[in-house]
């Protein structure tokens, strides 16, 4: 079931952190909080049928593999630059038994310009990675026409002329939802932008 899975991935990402250091998240309490809920918070936001996710500097797997391991009609590309990271993500879509996984060990950058990448995605991730208009750039690219970006904003106000810069990429407001105050601090939120052409 889902929720076994979720519960091996945790458990598998505690003992690989523990050598590696793959997340800020130290406890199993703020794996499940932080990582794995504040991941699946982003569900409502996401069309029903099958699609093409990637997931850009996905670190130690958030939000994309729990999202696919309740969505398994996802098919989820994870892009990381670290080794380590990579290595780690590699492992843990074979030991979950996903398949529709895939792991690039690359920069972001450098995926948006290969024609075999640009505009491929239904939808588009990036938890963390760099500011909301940064990762708006890496991310656009990616993304078909109309195709989502789902942005993961933090309990603070976004730094002045922020979001006019993300919008000003080539993106629209779909929809806003705020998390609950259970997920961590009061006053997160997950945007969906549209990839306008």
């Amino acid at each position: 079931s889902g929720l076994a899975a979720l519960r091996l991935y945790c458990e598998e990402l505690s003992r690989w952190s523990a050598r590696l250091n793959l997340t800020a998240l130290r406890t199993p309490e703020e794996v499940v909080r932080e990582g794995i809920l504040d991941s699946l918070a982003c569900l409502p936001l996401i069309p029903p049928g099958p699609l093409q996710v990637v997931d850009v500097g996905s670190g130690a797997g958030f939000p994309a593999l729990p999202l696919k391991l309740v969505r398994p009609d996802l098919s989820v590309t994870l892009v990381e630059a670290s080794r380590k990271k990579a290595t780690f993500l590699v492992h843990a879509a074979r030991f979950l038994g996903l398949t529709g996984v895939r792991v690039v060990r690359a920069r972001a950058e450098a995926m948006g310009t290969d024609p075999r990448e640009a505009g491929g995605y239904d939808l588009g991730l990036a938890r963390a990675v760099a500011p909301p208009p940064d990762a708006g750039r890496l991310v656009r690219p990616l993304l078909r026409p109309e195709g989502l970006f789902l942005v993961q904003l933090g309990a603070g106000p976004l730094p002045p002329g922020a979001w006019d810069r993300l919008l000003a990429l080539g993106f629209e407001v779909v929809r806003e939802l705020p998390l609950p105050p259970a997920l961590g601090r009061p006053g997160r939120r997950v945007v969906a932008l549209r990839r306008v052409a």
